[in-house]
Order: C-alpha cells, then structure tokens, then sequence
C-alpha cells in the first residue's frame, strides 16, 4: 500500500517480517515496507484498543458510526508496529480475505501468521485520513486513505495507500470479511545524476514495425519525452539512463550502445515493451 506493506509488517501489506524489510526495500518504485504490512493490516482490521466496544447500530453512514470506524481502523494500525494480533482476530470474519497490493490473497490464519512486529532499524505510524463508510441493514463498506511515515534505518519513507474494507454486521458487532488496499501513485524524488550523457537520449523510438512513436527532447537540462511531440511529459531522473514519465506510472530505461540510446525498454505494469530508436 514502493511501507507498512510487509506485514511482518510484512504479513498485513507486504510482508514485514523480514518480509517487511523485503517489502520496504525491495521495490524500487514502491519501497514501503512498512506500510504494506501496515496496510496490509490496517485495511483488514480493527484498533488493537477497540476490542469492547461495540458498533452503532444504523442504516445510514451516521456519525457515531462513523466515529467507530474511524477509531477503529486507527488503532489497528497503531498496534501493527507491535504485532499485536488480537485485534484483528477480534474483528475478522473466519472467512476474511486480504487482497494485498501486489495482488496477493491471504485468508485470515496466513494474515495473522505473517504479523510481526517491525525489526530493529524500522519505526513507523499510518494515519487514518479521509474515511467514509457506507452502511446497509447488513454490511458496510469502509473507505480512507492511510498515510504511512517510516523511517528505514534512517532515511524517510512516506506512502499513502487507499483502503477498502467490508464488514459484516453480526449481531452488535461488525466482522470484516474482505480487505483491498491498493498504492497511491506519486512521482519518485528526483535523483541527483550525470546529464553528461543525456544528448544521446534524444530522439525518436518506435514500436515497431508501424507502432506508436515516442519522441525524447532536452530542453533546458530536461529530458521531456511522450507520444504527442507538443505535449511532451518531463522525465523524472532515477539514475543517469532510468525515468519515470511525470504522473504515470512505469519506468522508461534507455539502452545505450555505441554512444547514444539504441532502444527505450518500458516497464509496464511489471511487463516490457520495447521502443526502438528510428531515423527522422
């Protein structure tokens, strides 16, 4: 939720454990291992504290209802740092299921066994922000925006992810039975690099045979590069050849041969495609 993802942390997102420091630290694009787990977590539980409290009954979003969920999912994710489990045991259904956000189905037993608390050299929190709930005589859907700070032996992660989460109304109490949480996307912090190779980027790539053609221009010290010449997105340097095109997502790597680029490789949705320089 590239975080709190790995639920060891790891275990709720990403997988924490060491999971967790795999899932902070193993996505370059999406480093936040914290946060997956956390999220993981958060997006299918219930504040460690809330455990007496019982839910409003109401048909409608009200704001006691409200209030519930909102300190509810709150300190769930307060108590992931710690691992605590008891929360989430209380509050999800035997048939939960976590759709975490690299895709992953976790029942409620692998959840729980994946939660751990953060290792040493990890700190962290989420914030609820943004939550609204919609309520029906038997269910209710959940939805907010956790905002997690982490740091990773020293350096500052910051992801925010949205969550949805469905519960269930049994009897005075609210049971979660499904949990997604899905990354919001950002431009990554541009890197401090070598532009020194940067005129042998510019260009035209191709998909070929007859494909679409993506145009590379350096303008003021900027690479700007997209399909419609005149309306060209900057690029977001990671290192000396690898970019991300401003607000989309993906990663743009220029294969440089012979002194200049021959070929752009696109990362797409975890997927190659292949831009090939052409001539004028």
């Amino acid at each position: 939720m590239t975080s709190l993802v790995n639920f060891d942390i790891t275990t709720v997102w990403g997988r924490c454990a060491w999971k967790n420091t795999k899932s902070l630290v193993s996505r370059t694009h999406m480093v936040s291992f914290t946060c997956r787990t956390v999220l993981g977590v958060a997006a299918l539980s219930l504040p460690c504290s809330v455990g007496a409290q019982r839910p409003p009954r109401s048909n409608a979003a009200a704001a006691e209802t409200t209030r519930w969920f909102q300190s509810t999912e709150q300190a769930l994710m307060d108590s992931i740092g710690a691992g605590d489990k008891s929360p989430w045991q209380r509050v999800m259904d035997p048939s939960c299921i976590v759709t975490t956000e690299e895709g992953e189905l976790l029942n409620k037993h692998q959840f729980l066994d994946e939660l751990r608390p953060l290792p040493k050299g990890l700190t962290g929190r989420i914030a609820v922000n943004d939550l609204n709930v919609q309520t029906y005589p038997s269910f209710a859907v959940v939805r907010y925006r956790a905002d997690e700070r982490e740091a990773v032996f020293g350096q500052t992660l910051k992801t925010s992810y949205r969550v949805t989460n469905t519960y269930r109304r049994d009897g005075s109490e609210w049971k979660m039975v499904a949990s997604q949480q899905a990354v919001v996307t950002r431009d990554p912090p541009e890197q401090p690099v070598s532009k020194a190779n940067w005129p042998a980027l510019a260009g035209k790539y191709r998909l070929l045979p007859d494909g679409w053609t993506f145009t590379v221009q350096l303008r003021n010290g900027d690479l700007y590069g997209g399909r419609d010449p005149g309306n060209l997105r900057r690029l977001v340097p990671l290192a000396p050849d690898a970019f991300v095109a401003s607000g989309t997502l993906g990663e743009w790597i220029f294969v440089v041969e012979g002194g200049r680029a021959t070929r752009i490789v696109n990362i797409r949705k975890f997927e190659p495609l292949i831009w090939t320089r052409v001539e004028d």
